[in-house]
């Protein structure tokens, strides 16, 4: 008795150590052909763990997390895939109900700010990510945490993560208005707002300005403003009321004046650039590309 009592008590062990060691399901795959799952190709179908690498074929793949986010990877695609993130080194992928999910990609985080987000992330190289809110809106923020842009619904910016000599410089452009004896801009291209802290700003307020500063990373920003920018150049581009294509046009002018200061030229035609967060930003994917060698960025780099 005591022989089988220990053969019982045996097996239950080795059940419970099986039990432990199975990796926990985090989602399954569905695709249209074949993938590759942790390195093995794989038909039709498959069941994802933490940490699970998929590349997708040729076909349509789909994505179901456990957490409630679907992705969709297009062809060639490839990430590594967490409850709560993917990592994406190529390709394409479209995020639905995401809410808490982030897609990590160039060292940016994009988070859907709700539910009913959708957007399509989109690796463009090795270099440069586009990013199109279908609908609700995203936040981007880079390894440090701190917000690079705000993508509104129906909207797409195109993002290239610069060098570290660049990445502490901040270039924005909007209109600098006044609160409580503190001064807040808006930025035009990544709708991030800043408060911005230096001489002469008074006599700015109510005009739309070219800001090039710094991050201050010891101080607190006001309420309503994510970073405090220590600024280092002001530029006038004109009045508010002048209205936003004259500002945006003029800011993109303006833009190349005042990064030849900064080391570069930062816009080029009429697509506003703005660097935030170490990180430039344009509207249109022609902005990045338009501007050639980006700033702190040589040909030969490229």
């Amino acid at each position: 008795m005591k022989r089988f009592t220990l053969q019982i008590l045996g097996a239950l062990n080795l059940a419970l150590g099986a039990a432990v060691a199975a990796p926990a399901v985090i989602g399954t795959v569905t695709a249209s052909g074949s993938f590759r799952l942790n390195g093995d190709t794989v038909m039709a179908n498959g069941t994802l763990t933490e940490g699970a690498i998929i590349e997708n074929g040729l076909g349509s793949l789909s994505v179901r997390l456990a957490g409630g986010a679907r992705l969709s990877l297009s062809a060639g695609s490839r990430g590594k895939l967490y409850s709560d993130r993917i990592l994406l080194s190529k390709g394409e992928a479209l995020l639905q109900r995401g809410f808490g999910f982030d897609v990590e990609v160039l060292g940016l985080s994009i988070r859907p700010e709700s539910a009913t987000s959708t957007g399509r992330i989109d690796l463009l190289g090795t270099k440069q990510v586009r990013v199109a809110a279908l609908t609700g809106s995203f936040r981007v923020v880079n390894a440090l945490g701190v917000l690079v842009a705000n993508v509104a619904a129906g909207s797409a910016l195109a993002f290239e993560p610069q060098t570290p000599t660049v990445a502490a410089v901040t270039h924005i452009t909007g209109t600098l208005t006044q609160q409580s004896g503190h001064f807040l801009l808006t930025d035009q291209v990544t709708h991030v707002t800043v408060e911005v802290t230096g001489q002469g700003l008074q006599a700015q307020v109510g005009q739309i300005v070219q800001v090039i500063g710094t991050l201050n990373t010891s101080a607190t920003p006001v309420a309503g403003a994510s970073q405090v920018i220590a600024v280092t150049s002001v530029q006038t581009i004109g009045t508010a009321a002048g209205g936003a294509a004259a500002g945006s046009t003029g800011g993109a002018a303006a833009a190349g004046a005042g990064g030849a200061s900064a080391g570069a030229g930062i816009g080029i035609g009429v697509t506003t650039i703005a660097i935030v967060g170490g990180v430039a930003a344009a509207a249109t994917l022609g902005g990045l590309a338009a501007s050639g060698a980006l700033p702190g960025q040589s040909s030969e780099s490229r």
